[in-house]
């Protein structure tokens, strides 16, 4: 259920929720508290998480376009999808990427690159298993609201 339009899907919730924690000295008392009540329904700190599974790779990694000869440093295909994929479901800016999920500024050229080639729409009309149609729904929905802005 949706409570009112553009209300946070589980996954915004989420990273909002450990964004909150990792802040927790800028927060008032009272914001602080709220924080620990959030945590507690939630049962845990969620943090980020691998969306993309192991079967889905294989299929989608035959989609994505060679890497250009000018690219001198190795960044993980996969690594760079698994952020465009964050970025998707739970909204947040790319300021915000987890650090695992490598540069910020390196995602979003490689996203960039990606959504003008028309690769983000192949991989999100492909089709994958069950567990990942999921983070495909909520990336095809994202590339939506971004070529109608």
């Amino acid at each position: 259920m949706q409570w009112w339009p553009g209300a946070p899907n589980a996954d915004h919730a989420a990273a909002w929720l450990h964004q909150q924690t990792t802040h927790r000295a800028l927060l008032q008392p009272a914001q602080n508290t709220l924080v620990d009540e959030l945590i507690a329904l939630a049962g845990t700190v969620p943090g980020w998480r691998p969306r993309i599974s192991d079967r889905a790779w294989p299929t989608l990694s035959a989609l994505l376009p060679p890497l250009p000869r000018n690219d001198s440093r190795f960044r993980s295909e996969r690594q760079i999808l698994e952020a465009i994929v964050h970025i998707a479901c739970t909204g947040q800016p790319w300021a915000q990427l987890p650090e695992v999920l490598g540069d910020s500024q390196a995602c979003r050229v490689r996203y960039k690159r990606w959504l003008a080639d028309g690769t983000l729409a192949r991989l999100a009309g492909a089709l994958l298993p069950d567990p990942d149609t999921v983070w495909q729904q909520r990336l095809a929905a994202h590339l939506t609201a971004a070529t109608s802005r």
